[in-house]
C-alpha cells in the first residue's frame, strides 16, 4: 500500500500577506494578477497562501507586474505586520477591511496627478500605452490618473522619464494655474455650443495657424 504524502503545512509570512495586499489594492482577481506573470491563478494563490518560498527576485517580479516598486512592497509589509500585531493584541475585535479602506477605492486627485495626466495627453498616447512605457501593468495609469495610487518622488521621476520628459516639464504643469488637458476640454465643450458660422470662423483661424 502506497503511503499518502502529507500535505505541506502553510507558513504565511508578512511577505506573502503583503503580496496579497498589493493585489487587492488594485482590485485584481488572482486570474487577472497572474496573467502578466505567465502563471496560473492557482499558482499565485499558492504564493499568497504561503506554499511558495519568496525570494527577493520573486518578490521583485510579482511587485513589478502589479505596477508597484519594491518600496511599495515594504510599506505593504509593514501595514500587514501592524494589522497582525493589532489582531493579536485585541483578540476580541474583528477588523473587517472595507473597500473604502483600500487605496484603490480612494480617489485623491492631487496636483501631481493632474500634472502627470497633462504630460500623457501632451505625449498623445493612451493610458494603456503609458502603462507599457513605464513597465506597469495595463490598468495602472488609469489608477494613477484617478488618484488611486500614491505618487511619491521616485514614482514621479520614473513616469516622467519613461514618457520622454524632464522633471522641469513636470514642474511646469505642477505649478500651472490650469493644465493643458483642462484647457483642451474647455475648448471642446465651447466648440460644441458654437453655431455653424462661428465654427467656420474658428476653423479658418485654426487653419491659418498651421
Amino acid at each position: 500500500m502506497t503511503k499518502k504524502c502529507k500535505r505541506q503545512s502553510l507558513k504565511i509570512t508578512d511577505e506573502h500577506r503583503a503580496i496579497r495586499e498589493l493585489r487587492l489594492s488594485k482590485n485584481l482577481s488572482l486570474e487577472e494578477a497572474s496573467r502578466p506573470l505567465g502563471i496560473k491563478s492557482k499558482a499565485l494563490g499558492h504564493i499568497e497562501n504561503g506554499r511558495v518560498k519568496l525570494t527577493k527576485e520573486k518578490i521583485d517580479k510579482i511587485v513589478s507586474s502589479l505596477g508597484f516598486h519594491y518600496h511599495d512592497f515594504l510599506r505593504a509589509k509593514k501595514k500587514v505586520k501592524d494589522d497582525v500585531k493589532n489582531r493579536v493584541q485585541r483578540k476580541t475585535i474583528k477588523r473587517v477591511l472595507k473597500n473604502s479602506d483600500r487605496r484603490s477605492y480612494q480617489k485623491i486627485i492631487t496636483k501631481e496627478v493632474k500634472a502627470i495626466k497633462a504630460l500623457r495627453i501632451l505625449k498623445k498616447i493612451s493610458q494603456d500605452k503609458a502603462s507599457n512605457l513605464c513597465g506597469y501593468s495595463r490598468p495602472t495609469f488609469g489608477h494613477i490618473e484617478n488618484g488611486r495610487i500614491i505618487l511619491d518622488s521616485d514614482r514621479i521621476n520614473h513616469i516622467v522619464c519613461s514618457l520622454g520628459f524632464k522633471r522641469d516639464d513636470f514642474e511646469k504643469y505642477l505649478n500651472a494655474e490650469i493644465t493643458r488637458d483642462v484647457i483642451i476640454n474647455d475648448c471642446k465643450q465651447k466648440i460644441l455650443d458654437l453655431s455653424d458660422d462661428q465654427l467656420m470662423l474658428i476653423n479658418g483661424i485654426v487653419r491659418a495657424m498651421k
